[in-house]
């Protein structure tokens, strides 16, 4: 049986990299919302507003650039290190405890139906959950498709060298349906999945401080609680890889003094 001294126990669940990360993606996608939306849709009253107070329609264009610019870079930082990652300190991108989607999502999935109508327990979910999963992917396959259709939106001359005229129409159409589901995504999606739960309602804290507690680990994650307590057969290569990130050095279980009382 747990003490109250170790249910309090601190665990880095992420990275300062992580952190960072998430605040440069996420201001960048509100900027890239704001005006690319205001842009499109430059005839209604919200959006020559959001014009106005930014400079005018053409000052709409030069700020969506800019937010694009330092969206992106966030993404190819993030690639980046998986690359540094999985050459350079040998590290394993799949396994139980990584973002990477197994088939165990999958039957989590359906378990998790049959919880919510009655006929089933909680699934035991490891160190990310399935629709976590969902919302990583989206948006990392998303962004990459709007920075390349952008890419050619920004430089149409040089593209239309390559590829015919009409990929940039393409371009377009693809750019601003892409924009619409990322944008559902992330503010209905992810934010009732991540924030408006109830067990963490109004806001969960975590991604911004990077802590969590063991208790919550054991109470949302017995999959992954079990493998930091030593009692899952998940190899130790296989351990953490935060939101495709390693949060520490080695991907095994935290050392006793990794972990702190509150």
């Amino acid at each position: 049986m747990q003490t109250s001294q170790e249910k309090n126990k601190i665990l880095i669940r992420f990275s300062v990299l992580n952190r960072f990360l998430h605040w440069v993606v996420m201001l960048g996608f509100i900027g890239l919302g704001l005006t690319g939306f205001s842009h499109k849709f430059g005839s209604q009253f919200w959006a020559r507003g959001v014009a106005f107070i930014l400079g005018g329609q053409e000052w709409l264009g030069y700020w969506h650039r800019f937010w694009a610019v330092i969206t992106y870079s966030g993404v190819v930082i993030h690639l980046g290190w998986l690359a540094y990652y999985k050459t350079l300190l040998k590290g394993r991108l799949t396994g139980p405890q990584t973002i990477f989607p197994r088939g165990k999502d999958l039957l989590d999935l359906y378990q998790h139906i049959r919880y919510f109508l009655g006929r089933g327990k909680v699934p035991k979910f490891d160190r990310f959950t399935y629709w976590e999963k969902v919302d990583y992917w989206a948006i990392l396959v998303g962004m990459n498709t709007m920075g390349l259709t952008g890419l050619v939106m920004w430089f149409p001359e040089f593209f239309a060298a390559f590829i015919p005229g009409y990929f940039i129409n393409l371009a377009q159409v693809i750019h601003l349906y892409e924009a619409i589901m990322a944008v559902a995504l992330k503010f209905v999606i992810h934010m009732v999945t991540a924030h408006l739960r109830p067990e963490i309602y109004p806001m969960d804290r975590v991604i911004f401080s990077g802590q969590t507690t063991l208790e919550r680990i054991k109470n949302e994650r017995p999959g992954e609680w079990e493998f930091l307590m030593g009692g899952s057969k998940v190899e130790p290569e296989a351990a953490a890889v935060e939101e495709g990130l390693p949060g520490q050095d080695e991907a095994a279980p935290p050392k006793e003094e990794e972990l702190k009382s509150e």
